[in-house]
């Protein structure tokens, strides 16, 4: 017969049991685990501010070149993955930045986060590097949708453009995208998700941001990595460079990805201005790069008036650190058309 004393007493086994756990893992998840400050709380940091808004940046070169201005991806990603691109710095002036609530900018809260916002931001950047001029652009990713939407609100600001990869250039595409991100939260992500969620309680706070973007940087990199995304060879063993020059801390942005790739984002600006844009536009894409390739960028090329496309081989979505040579390569061929 079942009484009161049992049920009481199964409970206090099963409670018992699970604080055993949790505290087990809070246990086995300490670690040396770190999230960089940013700018707003580490001064020494190289930055810019431009109307009242800062950003993490650095350049290299000399100011009298053309500007080229390079956009990560992510959204909520920084710029040291893409580093190997200093090396135009030879006939060009580099500008690389962090996107405001990413990498080590400042954190901003999401009503300060949507695509127009960007966009401005991006404007800012081109306005001030460029001193008028007409500069080059390499988006990559998220910041290759982000050009994409630039060129279309300021085809005169920009000479040429790089779009690596760009994961969406309106709506549907990006519907695509998350479904893609959702499909591969199996057991094996809650098992990668619950230890990440512990290790992040170790953490130093340097800012009410720091958990959150410890965990979100930790699952988006395990999903980019993750075989069943298609973002990576899956047939060879590719090592990713390591750039020539310091990279900065990484840091993820939570909430510039959360909400730029929410359920209330809108890309269709993009698609819908883009062939106001007349100059040249390369498309950049990655020989083992299966989910957003050759096939899919070969769709949103027709976008664009003049449109080209050129695969890099031996290389994922990340082509600029799986293949740095051909992928230089290919950026200076197209400049100097």
């Amino acid at each position: 017969m079942i009484t009161l004393k049992n049920v009481l007493k199964l409970l206090g086994i099963v409670l018992f049991g699970l604080l055993v756990t949790v505290v087990g893992l809070f246990l086995m998840a300490r670690g040396d685990q770190r999230v960089p400050h940013t700018v707003t709380t580490d001064p020494t940091l190289p930055q810019v501010t431009i109307d009242g808004v800062t950003f993490h940046a650095e350049t290299f070169g000399e100011p009298t070149n053309p500007t080229v201005v390079v956009v990560h991806g992510g959204p909520g990603g920084d710029y040291g993955y893409l580093l190997h691109l200093h090396a135009l710095a030879d006939d060009y002036f580099v500008v690389f930045y962090d996107q405001q609530g990413a990498g080590l900018s400042p954190r901003v809260s999401a009503e300060n986060l949507t695509l127009q916002s960007n966009i401005d931001d991006l404007h800012r950047i081109v306005e001030y590097y460029g001193q008028g001029e007409p500069v080059h652009i390499i988006g990559h990713s998220w910041g290759a949708m982000l050009a994409a939407g630039y060129v279309g609100q300021h085809p005169d600001s920009v000479a040429q453009v790089v779009l690596a990869e760009p994961g969406a250039l309106d709506n549907a595409g990006l519907a695509r995208f998350n479904g893609r991100q959702a499909s591969t939260r199996d057991l094996a992500y809650y098992r990668h998700l619950v230890p990440t969620i512990f290790e992040s309680m170790h953490i130093e706070a340097v800012d009410s941001d720091a958990h959150t973007d410890y965990v979100y940087g930790k699952m988006s990199a395990d999903f980019v990595n993750t075989a069943a995304a298609g973002y990576q060879c899956e047939d060879r063993a590719i090592t990713p460079v390591v750039p020539s020059v310091p990279v900065p801390p990484s840091r993820f942005g939570a909430t510039a990805f959360k909400t730029l790739f929410g359920e209330s984002a809108d890309l269709s600006p993009i698609a819908t201005h883009a062939d106001r844009y007349k100059g040249d536009v390369l498309f950049m894409t990655g020989a083992c790069s299966r989910f957003i390739g050759a096939a899919f960028q070969r769709e949103q090329m027709g976008l664009f008036p003049q449109a080209e496309l050129v695969m890099i081989a031996n290389a994922g979505h990340e082509m600029f650190s799986d293949n740095p040579t051909a992928s230089l390569a290919t950026v200076r061929d197209f400049f100097g058309q």
